[in-house]
């Protein structure tokens, strides 16, 4: 069972999600079906309502962890499997680290939602260097945590190795590939006489409490 995108931002709103999280969650989803939909043009299978709603719930308890010092990827993923969703809660588990192993031809819903979220610095795509300089500001306070982060840079950049390697596209200019996928998409729907979907669904009428991460 996938939970649509209305009900995946339900979820964030009943779990209390800080809206700085809330708005790297859209953003990793964004960028995360972007990576999808052209991995599908070029052979890829991947299931891109799975990614959305995985992208969309990654960081579904990230807000409590920031207080109990909890891994969130295990914690949001034990959540999900206990709301019912078996698959996403999968994905969630690997967004931080890739414990499986891929298949060298096949891209991955897993491999995805994690290289995506890797490109999210809150709610800004960036190269992965910045990103890990960031983590590494944040998180590297014991030699410790700095080898760890290093081995998941390159594991990340191997991911981006095998995405883009498919893709035949720079990785440096993902930014602009996203921002003209959203240009075409708005024509498109102009065209149709459709209005574009707001990025939350009634987010008129939810607050959500922010604070610094």
């Amino acid at each position: 069972m996938i939970p649509t995108r209305g009900d995946c931002l339900q979820l964030m709103l009943r779990y209390g999600m800080l809206e700085n999280i809330v708005d790297h969650s859209l953003e990793v989803a964004r960028v995360a079906l972007f990576l999808s939909a052209e991995l599908n043009r070029r052979g890829q299978k991947i299931d891109m309502p799975l990614v959305e709603a995985s992208a969309l719930l990654h960081d579904l308890t990230k807000t409590e962890c920031l207080r109990t010092k909890e891994d969130h990827a295990l914690t949001g993923s034990r959540l999900l499997k206990e709301i019912g969703y078996e698959r996403i809660a999968n994905i969630v588990a690997e967004h931080i680290h890739l414990s499986k192993e891929t298949d060298p031809s096949w891209i991955s819903e897993e491999e995805v939602v994690n290289y995506a979220d890797k490109r999210v610095q809150h709610d800004q795509i960036v190269s992965l260097e910045e990103r890990f300089e960031d983590l590494k500001k944040r998180y590297g306070k014991s030699e410790r945590a700095l080898q760890l982060l290093e081995g998941l840079r390159k594991a990340t950049f191997d991911i981006e190795r095998k995405i883009f390697s498919i893709l035949e596209i720079d990785p440096g200019h993902l930014q602009s590939y996203v921002l003209d996928a959203d240009r075409g998409c708005r024509s498109e729907s102009q065209e149709k006489n459709l209005s574009p979907q707001s990025k939350m669904e009634g987010e008129n009428s939810v607050f959500y409490p922010r604070e610094e991460e």
